[in-house]
């Protein structure tokens, strides 16, 4: 999995490319905590997202009480996240 790094003054869009597997999911949550900015936007338009990866993310979302905006994802994924216990996150 690539991730395609894109910023501006006022936000940091992270777009991985290819399939998000649960092994590559602390390395993108990593990069998403690390970003110097007032938004940091994962967009998932671009890739296929693994429900088993999507579960870690929230996880790690939840103990580190981090909010995170994403775009691209399918309305049942967003519904898993949500039932996983993340807030439902912003799509803009």
């Amino acid at each position: 999995m690539r991730i395609e790094r894109i910023a501006n003054d006022s936000e940091c869009l992270l777009r991985p490319r290819g399939e998000l597997r649960l092994e590559a999911t602390r390395e993108l949550f990593e990069r998403a905590t690390q970003e110097d900015s007032d938004r940091v936007v994962l967009d998932f338009s671009a890739c296929e997202v693994e429900d088993r990866a999507l579960s870690a993310l929230a996880e790690l979302l939840n103990e580190a009480h981090v909010r995170l905006f994403v775009r691209g994802l399918r309305d049942r994924q967003l519904r898993l996240l949500e039932y996983l216990g993340a807030e439902r996150p912003s799509a803009h």
